[in-house]
């Protein structure tokens, strides 16, 4: 699963002297004999290049052993480790710096270990506000001088979508279904549909891609969704070819973080300058469709959500299925409310286990 063009690569496969790395060589002594012993290794790293060259770098490694804080220690157990974790300048307000630690975490959540963790100068202010947002707590210092970053399953916030990511609260009440046309899924959800190489790679260009935060814009007054549930994505196919009732497919899973009225029936709740900061780089739309949206819709609600994963070639779950069923009922899809019963049929159907999704927090 990688949110954004991360693809894994090797240590070998890219040169230590690109300009990329040269910030980590001035903040780590030795950083450039590390990166020689690790590419003897044949380790590997996840890497979004473009053609511009390196755009972003994460290494994640399995430890075992205590975990040294400057003034005491935590005890020995697995963690998974975020060894590095590099967004070049050139890229910022791409929102790869979000997909990267997203891609982390989905990392841990197939992993077996309780932790996952990150050690970062204080200087990466932005980096630490995102860690924070995402649930690490800082448990400390290092002997570098590093905070030291900690996430666990065991202490799970369940208040926030984003601090339990990548799962979900156990005690949530219904999921929903968010249906969205096939030209509109693909740039949101790059992944999550077989599609072709050139339309990737132009999804890829497109910051709603490289994060894992989602926002739909919806001309509706009447939605099921509210914050904490589980919502499908269902990729509604357009096209002429085919059967519609098979090719318009669930791909994706997600949950949902925020639903905002920002207007109602001609009355502005939320200010222009309020939804255009709201949505800009994490929908499908640029600057010129935000402001029609605004100035011809009388109703106007946004839908925020925190990408959980997709089900894969193969696995998409299409309508057909759904209809034969009884996961499609007769009103409007955005009002579905499936039980967590249901929920966990919808997604065994797509391969992916509810249990997998929620945490044992003993």
């Amino acid at each position: 699963m990688r949110p954004g063009g991360f693809e894994p690569t090797l240590f070998r496969d890219v040169s230590v002297d690109d300009e990329f790395f040269d910030s980590l060589k001035e903040d780590y002594d030795g950083f450039a004999v590390w990166y020689a012993r690790k590419s003897r290794e044949g380790a590997s790293a996840l890497v979004y290049s473009d053609a511009e060259g390196l755009g972003a770098f994460v290494y994640l490694k399995q430890e075992d052993e205590s975990l040294p804080l400057s003034d005491a220690a935590l005890p020995a157990e697995p963690r998974l480790k975020i060894g590095t974790l590099k967004v070049a300048d050139r890229i910022q307000g791409e929102r790869l710096g979000e997909g990267a630690i997203g891609l982390a975490l989905w990392r841990w959540r197939e992993s077996a270990c309780r932790q996952v963790y990150v050690t970062v100068f204080d200087k990466h202010r932005s980096l630490i506000g995102m860690l924070r947002k995402f649930g690490f707590a800082r448990m400390g210092a290092n002997d570098r001088g590093e905070s030291v970053f900690v996430k666990d399953r065991r202490s799970m916030d369940f208040a926030s979508p984003y601090r339990c990511f990548p799962f979900i609260s156990p005690r949530f009440e219904a999921a929903n279904l968010l249906v969205i046309e096939d030209r509109f899924h693909d740039v949101l959800f790059p992944y999550s549909e077989l599609a072709n190489a050139e339309q990737l790679q132009a999804s890829f260009r497109s910051a709603a891609a490289n994060g894992v935060t989602k926002v739909y814009i919806s001309g509706s007054e009447r939605l099921a969704a509210r914050p904490g549930n589980p919502i499908l994505i269902y990729r509604k196919y357009t096209g002429a070819a085919g059967l519609p009732n098979f090719k318009s497919v669930i791909t994706s899973y997600c949950v949902v973080a925020d639903v905002v009225a920002v207007k109602n029936r001609g009355s502005e709740i939320e200010s222009f300058e309020q939804f255009r900061a709201r949505v800009r780089n994490k929908s499908v739309f640029g600057e010129h469709e935000i402001a029609r949206w605004y100035r011809e819709h009388r109703n106007l609600t946004t839908i925020e959500m925190v990408y959980l994963g997709y089900f894969g070639p193969g696995n998409n779950v299409n309508y057909r299925w759904l209809k034969d069923n009884g996961y499609w009922a007769d009103t409007h899809p955005h009002q579905f409310a499936y039980s967590p019963a249901e929920l966990t049929a919808i997604l065994k159907r797509g391969g992916v286990e509810l249990a997998d999704l929620t945490v044992d927090q003993s």
